[in-house]
This record gives C-alpha cells, structure tokens and sequence, in this order.
C-alpha cells in the first residue's frame, strides 16, 4: 500500500527521544505497483483560494510514479525513464524530459527512495531529520541540490503508528501542496480549509474544523 510503513521497533514502540527516521525509511518499501486513493491541496500566492484534486496514484518502481486526478478535471501524469507525459482529455499527450522539471525530479527521487526503503539513496540526495510524539510522527527530507533546495524547501511525511496520512512538497517561496493518502484521503477537509488547519488534520488523523 502507498506509504503504508511497517511497524518497527523504532518506531511504534520508542519513546519520542528515540524516533529514528532511518529505521522508518527501512521499512518502507512495497511491493509495486503500490496504490492509493489520495485528495491534493495546493496552496499558492497566485490563488485567491486553495485548489482541491482527488484521484489515485500508482507507485510503479524505482524511477516511476503515475498520479491519475478524477476530479475536477481528468488527467493523467505519468514519470518514466526521465520524462514526464502528461494527458489531459482527449489532448494531444505533452511529454517533459525531467530534469527541466526540478520539483518533479525532487518528487520522484524522493518518493521512490521512500517506497524503496532506500535509505542509502535519500541521504544522497536529502538531509534527513525526524520528529515523534505519543500520537504522531513527521519525517522531512531537505535537498541537498541548490538547484532543487531554490524550488522546494523540503518534502514531509506525516503519520502515526504503522500509517502515513499525508505527504507534503513544501516549496520556497512559500507555497505548499499538501496530499492526503490512505485512510486520511477519506477523511472530510477541515473548513475553512486553510494550510494550519489542513496540517493540523494530518497530525491528528481526522480533519480539524
């Protein structure tokens, strides 16, 4: 399941001092393809209010991920073999090599690391640091490229126990998309939906009104 961890010791049992972010990462890898339904909230200064997709995505392997969103358009993004193909409707399909693309190749290299349980891999490209509490744990991976680290100031993972609820890109300039997975993909949108109350869902489990 997409990013669904498996219960380690260092995890599920230790105390919040001894959270250890690497044994987390270990543990994740999957069996592809790995699926999820997921909700994306992108919150941006070019929008007068938060903009909401739902659809799935699909973890194909090391160097390939496909998001697919249902609502409120049709689309399809699929990264492969260095390229970015997307197809939206009945449109000619527009196809990105993607290394123009840095926050894709961040999103790619990091996600596939994480599904990889390839711990190895993310302390190349990222700084890993890690928090916990009783009730909630948040992994976050900042890049290491200065090409990268100018568009995206780090991705995170936020979860509890043997389940991670939401998956965060969180861009320089202050922008952020926010992707509630799994169970917290079902879970209603706090309103007013704003970025502290949306965070706040994802640390609690369930949405925050």
């Amino acid at each position: 399941m997409w990013l669904l961890l498996a219960c380690l010791p260092g995890m599920c049992l230790a105390s919040p001092a001894e959270f250890d972010a690497r044994a987390v990462v270990s543990g994740l890898k999957r069996e592809v393809p790995a699926r999820t339904p997921y909700v994306e909230v992108r919150f941006s200064q070019m929008f007068s209010r938060p903009m909401v997709t739902r659809g799935e995505l699909e973890y194909l392997g090391a160097g390939r991920l496909g998001k697919r969103v249902d609502e409120p358009y049709q689309e399809t993004t699929t990264i492969a073999d260095g390229e970015v193909t997307v197809q939206r409707g009945s449109r000619k399909p527009r196809r990105i090599e993607l290394e123009r693309v840095p926050e894709l190749d961040g999103f790619l290299r990091g996600f596939s690391a994480l599904l990889g349980g390839d711990v190895a891999a993310l302390e190349e490209h990222f700084h890993i640091a890690g928090s916990a509490d009783a009730n909630h744990w948040r992994l976050e991976f900042a890049p290491r490229d200065a090409r990268l680290a100018r568009r995206i100031k780090a991705i995170a993972v936020d979860g509890q126990a043997s389940a991670a609820r939401c998956f965060s890109i969180i861009e320089a300039d202050g922008d952020a998309s926010i992707m509630l997975v799994e169970q917290q993909a079902a879970q209603p949108l706090p309103q007013p939906l704003t970025r502290i109350r949306l965070e706040r869902s994802c640390q609690q489990g369930s949405a925050s009104r």
